[in-house]
């Protein structure tokens, strides 16, 4: 392990990014240089590429992670897939996929790059010194973002009048009180788009939209592109930080307009409702594993902007309580609350019942575990998937459905959501 401070932290990320995305299995978890909200998390940037140990159970996905952990103490880079929720819970999954991928994927690298906050770069190698030279002399290749076979050809679960049908179908439901709140999702998939380097995709994806959780993942032919604002889970030594947003309003150019679109966002009944009853959620769900009277709102109702959307985020902390290891985190607080709604097992199966696709990796989690059992996992949203195989490319949008829910307003924020993505691939260049 080498520690090296960088003098000029861009210049060496943009290098060591594509240098890695050359390997295979390659990782890269990004801040794009945002400090996330109320807790900055463990590092500014973690890259791991290379090696062949993958971790990718058919049964019992968490305890054969976890032992894997346990018996090497390596770190584990990977994805947890929203239908690890049927092995928590008593559930299935039936609807149409297009993946078709593990439910739980993850491998450990030979090479591991670390850059914290004040830019200090840490190399877990056994070639650290020359892995730093060859870094240093890489050169970038001039960004060119390739035509997409196809990209016109767009599929689409929800069309405005079908997204009406089932957000009122939804509200009959909170009516007879069969649920609270549900987060409501649609697929857009591509078939048949050949994408000749998806690290173009994930480089121009976080200039346009850059967030604090980005990543991009790839393990043989499965791409994940992400441009994620939000953090599912972080655990450093015993304190966890979840941060689950709800809420969100486009960006405007006008300055003035664009600050009233935040203050509207800020004092908005229905979305400070959906806010707290996820923020109780997530209480309720860190309390299961945390020490009596750890867990506490660090920040109520925190209105961040990003290039294309203002979210409202809250930030919850608590202290792991030490009988528990991260994979009782996990099973407790897993899949995180701001994907389902509430009560959380309600609202899956009603996922399950009115969504028309699969999620697939969609709504799971991204990001890593270190040989300490610290770990920090992302949410998987605001993400390209990609299969180089099947040519199948898809990406997913939606909101919380509740009793105040207007069908037009609620399509219109998921198209806001989906509008980044789409642009890439909007037509062909």
């Amino acid at each position: 392990m080498d520690i090296i401070a960088l003098t000029n932290y861009s210049e060496f990320a943009l290098k060591a990014r594509e240098y890695a995305s050359q390997f295979n299995p390659c990782v890269i978890l990004d801040s794009c240089g945002i400090e996330p909200q109320a807790n900055k998390g463990n590092y500014k940037l973690v890259i791991g590429f290379g090696g062949d140990t993958l971790i990718q159970p058919s049964a019992n996905y968490l305890d054969s992670l976890y032992k894997y952990w346990n018996d090497s103490k390596r770190w584990l880079f990977g994805v947890i897939g929203y239908d690890i929720k049927n092995e928590i819970e008593n559930l299935s999954s039936l609807n149409s996929t297009c993946f078709k991928w593990p439910d739980l994927l993850f491998f450990a690298p030979d090479h591991i790059l670390t850059i914290s906050w004040n830019n200090e770069l840490t190399i877990y190698s056994n070639q650290a010194e020359s892995l730093f030279n060859t870094i240093n002399q890489f050169i970038p290749t001039p960004f060119a973002l390739d035509s997409f076979k196809n990209a016109n050809e767009l599929h689409t679960d929800l069309d405005p009048e079908r997204h009406s049908t089932i957000v009122n179908a939804l509200k009959e439901e909170i009516k007879s009180g069969n649920v609270y709140e549900m987060n409501l999702c649609s697929r857009f998939l591509f078939k048949d788009i050949y994408v000749a380097n998806p690290y173009n995709v994930f480089h121009l994806l976080t200039k346009v939209s850059p967030s604090p959780f980005s990543g991009y993942f790839k393990v043989d032919h499965r791409y994940v592109l992400c441009a994620s604002p939000e953090r599912y889970l972080s655990k450093q030594d015993n304190t966890l930080v979840s941060q689950p947003i709800k809420g969100t309003r486009p960006r405007d150019g006008n300055l003035q307009k664009d600050e009233q679109l935040k203050q509207d966002l800020l004092n908005d009944e229905k979305d400070r409702a959906e806010n707290v009853m996820i923020v109780d959620l997530v209480r309720n769900d860190l309390s299961r594993v945390s020490k009596t009277g750890t867990v506490a709102v660090k920040e109520l109702f925190g209105i961040y902007s990003y290039s294309h959307v203002h979210q409202m985020v809250s930030t919850i902390q608590s202290q792991l309580d030490e009988q528990y290891t991260w994979k009782d985190l996990l099973v407790a607080t897993f899949p995180m609350g701001s994907m389902t709604g509430a009560p959380k097992i309600a609202a899956m199966k009603f996922i399950e019942k009115f969504e028309l696709s699969a999620r697939e990796w969609y709504s799971g989690a991204l990001g890593y575990i270190d040989p300490n059992g610290n770990l920090d996992f992302n949410v998987l949203i605001r993400s390209v998937f990609y299969d180089s195989i099947t040519q199948n490319l898809a990406w997913y949008a939606g909101g919380a459905i509740t009793i105040d829910s207007d069908p037009e307003a609620e399509y219109k924020e998921m198209m806001i959501k989906a509008k980044a993505i789409h642009s890439l691939f909007h037509s062909e260049s």
